[in-house]
């Protein structure tokens, strides 16, 4: 564990979701692969592929920027222009698209949480409120997490991060000043940047074993950086 900044007290603590509590990089993969499969059981979609559907989701992203802070909704209409491209009516378009982002988000949902992270979790609750804060459309509960005091994602509750809305939202919900939040995450931009920038704190869970001066997106650097979520029951203030 290594410190850059001086711990201070904290009552609130943050968890970015994907990839901080477990691993999303298969779920996502999978999640993919089962999400275009289904598409193509329907007429006038049965060829096709994962470039054409990245054409899509680049191109409404890119005509509407911050669309793409909210994924599921930057899906939907992502996948809407590609079934309008392919012809099928506004009464299919509605209809398919409601029940691929359905069978989408039910294979986004599949994920192993390690046991240690419930575990974390659990002891950390005795001691502080917890926060989910994700820029994904993971909810908790159903991967299990039944921990956090609240949750905030990304496009859906407020701005993503590292824009500082969640950070602040969560410092007024809780009746909190700001470096009173500890955010937890393992993305130097998103996490460490947005809450350092937001007045809080920040723990970078670093699990590549790389130096922090190796990242070319280390733009802040965090309160804390650490290996094993673990050691976040060391920290006491």
């Amino acid at each position: 564990m290594k410190f850059y900044r001086t711990l201070q007290p904290f009552q609130v603590i943050s968890f970015d979701l994907d990839d901080t509590l477990y691993d999303n990089s298969q779920v996502m993969i999978k999640a993919e692969s089962e999400f275009l499969a289904f598409l193509r059981q329907y007429d006038g979609v049965q060829g096709v592929t994962y470039a054409e559907w990245v054409f899509w989701k680049e191109t409404i992203g890119r005509e509407n920027p911050l669309l793409q802070e909210n994924v599921t909704a930057w899906r939907t209409q992502s996948l809407q222009a590609l079934l309008a491209k392919r012809q099928k009516s506004a009464v299919d378009i509605s209809a398919i698209s409601e029940k691929a982002m359905s069978y989408f988000l039910h294979w986004r949902h599949q994920i192993d949480v390690p046991t240690k992270s419930f575990e974390i979790l659990q002891q950390l609750k005795q001691h502080y409120k917890l926060v989910a804060m994700t820029n994904g459309n993971v909810e908790p509960a159903r991967i299990g997490f039944h921990h956090f005091d609240l949750t905030l994602r990304g496009g859906e509750h407020g701005r993503a991060k590292p824009h500082e809305d969640l950070f602040r939202q969560t410092a007024r919900h809780f009746n909190i000043s700001p470096h009173q939040l500890l955010h937890v995450g393992d993305n130097l931009q998103t996490d460490v940047q947005g809450a350092i920038q937001a007045g809080c704190q920040a723990v970078w869970l670093n699990l590549t074993q790389k130096h922090i001066y190796q990242f070319s997106d280390a733009r802040l650097l965090p309160t804390v950086e650490m290996s094993d979520l673990s050691a976040l029951l060391s920290l006491h203030c």
